[in-house]
């Protein structure tokens, strides 16, 4: 039976269960049929972004579907959803008219209500004479005082210039060889599910695909304008730009099979809106300049593709790109349509799995405050190769550095200015009030275990430059845009979990293009450790490695440290770099041997880091149980090619186990183990 308009009028007619079954349990007929016949042109209907759910409850769950009718792509259309028990649709829960509005990119959202806890259910949205209907599989949370163990994986960074989403394809076909029991309940995305660029790829790189040209872009950048961007790189500007971008994104077979296997809870980093963005300011150039108007599309588009359950829906509202005002004590912009346009939409949100899970999802973009490497910092640092801790530390402090004593100059060689930050209150990620709701839903959280969905991580990636021979370069972060460049605010969060006792707690990170592993302490220098944080590589962006052997092909000292050159070729010393420090690196290259590198090894390096594995691609699964998490992290190594129906063969599979700690213990992870592939350079002796 095909939905056509004389159907759908006749169906509203009758009034029927179906037409109002938001919340009804018990199965039913449907009175609507996928068409079987040839379908008519003029009502034929596709869903060319395929179906997804997202932010499982234990009684409902929300549905999305994108449909276009290629004869009129400029009327709304009708559509219905229906829900059933079992995937053959022979009787369905719910069944429910809906439309398809031009004012939303003909997107639908359908919260589903009234459902049982902890239970598979299969959805499928059916318009016009269609013949094709994804059927999308989904699953609601245990219901609160359920004791069972949750799965899950998260993932990262999916440029879709970079690479193909065949890391998606193979967590599809993994999950499908488990037991049903052993199947995830869940995908955790931390961000970057677009990128805001065409031509995000280093001009020495053929991109792997292409983005159709933007309806709308910004005007063309300069040749050489970034060492990370193509000639004639664009980003996107309008509404009409990023939702351009998420129907090309989710296009991809791949990512459609995994959206339509699981539900999806997401987070955004800075690419769903701006490059290294913080409030609603854009940066490309210099310091940047206001970009409301960017950000209030940013975050429509966002809600329109992403099923997910918050407090409010997205609020339009309109806003020029004007000046921002000066910030309040927690460094706010206060500026009105700063304040409108990121008002517009508020993600961070909790869930829960029971009593085993508690899941924290916090926004570290929206919120934050200027970064503290400014043009004039910048300049006075030219010519260090990372910008140095000490001064990253002293900006970051504000007018609580040095107990209150900040320097009224920063120096760096024979270079002097004048601390732009001397009386500025210590920099934000989350922001006042987001992070006030973090401290009190940590403290109120009553699951056995919590896990922080942190788009940025913690963990010390630092260089200790400062034991490279014959210079005098002084030790560095490596990048400041993730918490390394919100070192107090990320010490004042690490101790609140400390003094207040809030224990199995663990931060799952994205945004680095890396797997990681390290305890965050309560001071990023110290070693008094209270949180474990697992990194996750990138699905298909650039990773870590590659990133710093294009940095450092210059020169040949530096270059060592990145990779080196064996009879078996090239090797990765990153991770080695990483993890015991420069004199470890160069011994590595000149020996070949990593037992002798450790000889050397620099244990402050990195304070807590205990692994990485800076090449390749992938996702990590999360096995919360009882008493302990096993986190393993899935590297399948190269995306440049398209990995076919079976997904990307596994390149190395680590392993870790958290166990749980009590009030006054130190959070432990195990040493990595890896369980299949062998292990990276770094871990081969």
């Amino acid at each position: 039976m095909s939905l056509n308009r004389r159907r759908l009028l006749q169906f509203m007619a009758a009034g029927s269960t179906g037409l109002f079954a938001g919340m009804a349990r018990l199965p039913f007929c449907p009175r609507t049929q996928v068409a079987h016949a040839s379908p008519a042109e003029d009502e034929y209907c596709h869903f060319p972004q395929g179906v997804a759910s997202g932010d499982p409850q234990p009684d409902a769950i929300m549905l999305w579907t994108r449909v276009e009718k290629p004869s009129d792509l400029k009327a709304p259309i009708d559509l219905v959803v229906q829900l059933s028990s079992t995937p053959d649709f022979q009787t369905v829960i719910i069944e429910r008219i809906l439309r398809a509005e031009i004012e939303s990119d003909h997107t639908v959202r359908f919260l589903a209500e009234g459902l049982e806890p902890d239970t598979p259910y299969f959805y499928r949205f059916i318009a016009g004479n269609s013949t094709h209907h994804t059927v999308g599989r989904t699953r609601t949370a245990p219901a609160p005082g359920t004791d069972r163990d949750i799965r899950f994986a998260y993932a990262s960074c999916q440029g879709y210039e970079a690479g193909f989403y065949g890391a998606w394809r193979t967590l599809v076909e993994e999950d499908k060889k488990r037991a049903p029991e052993e199947q995830l309940d869940f995908i955790l995305h931390l961000g970057d599910f677009i990128y805001e660029m065409i031509g995000d790829v280093p001009p020495e790189r053929q991109p792997a695909r292409n983005i159709p040209p933007f309806p709308d872009g910004s005007e063309k950048f300069p040749s050489g304008t970034k060492s990370y961007w193509q000639a004639d790189a664009q980003y996107a500007v309008t509404l009409a730009d990023y939702r351009h971008l998420y129907k090309t994104y989710l296009s991809d077979p791949d990512l459609q099979a995994a959206r339509a296997r699981f539900p999806f809870v997401c987070t955004w980093d800075d690419h769903e809106f701006t490059n290294n963005g913080w409030q609603s300011h854009g940066t490309y150039f210099g310091d940047g300049q206001p970009a409301q108007q960017r950000k209030v599309a940013a975050n429509q588009s966002w809600f329109e593709f992403i099923p997910c359950i918050l407090t409010a829906d997205f609020k339009k509202t309109d806003v020029s790109n004007a000046d921002m005002g000066a910030p309040d004590a927690s460094l706010l912009h206060q500026g009105s349509d700063n304040v409108s346009a990121l008002e517009s939409l508020t993600i961070y949100r909790k869930q829960s799995w029971g009593e085993r899970l508690d899941l924290v999802i916090t926004d570290t973009r929206s919120y934050r405050s200027q970064p503290v490497l400014t043009q004039e910092v910048k300049e006075l640092i030219k010519g260090a190769p990372t910008p140095p801790i000490r001064l990253v530390r002293e900006l970051d402090a504000g007018k609580t550095a040095h107990d209150g004593s900040p320097n009224g100059e920063l120096i760096y060689g024979d270079t002097r200015l004048p601390n732009p930050r001397k009386d500025s209150p210590p920099g934000t990620c989350l922001g006042a009030v987001q992070k006030e709701w973090f401290k009190e839903t940590m403290a109120r959280s009553k699951a056995k275990w919590r896990i922080w969905g942190n788009s940025i991580p913690m963990v010390s990636l630092r260089l200790d430059m400062d034991n490279m021979p014959f210079t005098d370069f002084e030790a560095g972060y490596i990048g400041t845009d993730a918490w390394q460049g919100f070192p107090s605010e990320a010490s004042e969060l690490v101790t609140f979990l400390q003094t207040h006792a809030i224990t199995n707690t663990i931060s799952c990170a994205g945004d680095h293009h890396t797997f990681a592993v390290g305890r965050i302490p309560v001071d990023l220098d110290g070693t008094d450790y209270a949180l474990p944080e697992f990194t996750v590589g990138a699905i298909s962006s650039g990773d870590m490695f590659t990133g710093a052997e294009r940095s450092t092909r210059a020169n040949e000292t530096f270059h060592k440290v990145a990779q080196f050159s064996s009879d078996n070729g090239p090797i990765v010393n990153w991770d080695n770099t990483l993890l015991n420090g420069i004199r470890s690196a160069l011994l590595a290259a000149y020996t070949g041997s990593i037992s002798m590198a450790k000889w050397v090894a620099n244990d402050k390096v990195n304070p807590g880091l205990s692994f990485v594995d800076s090449q390749g691609h992938g996702f990590a699964t999360v096995h919360v149980k009882s008493d302990d998490v096993v986190i393993t992290f899935i590297n399948v190594g190269d995306i440049t090619r398209d990995a076919g129906p079976n997904g990307k063969p596994i390149l190395r599979a680590t392993q870790f186990s958290v166990p749980a700690w009590s009030k006054g213990e130190t959070p432990k992870i195990s040493k990595p183990e890896t369980v299949i592939g062998t292990p990276n350079f770094a871990f081969s002796d």
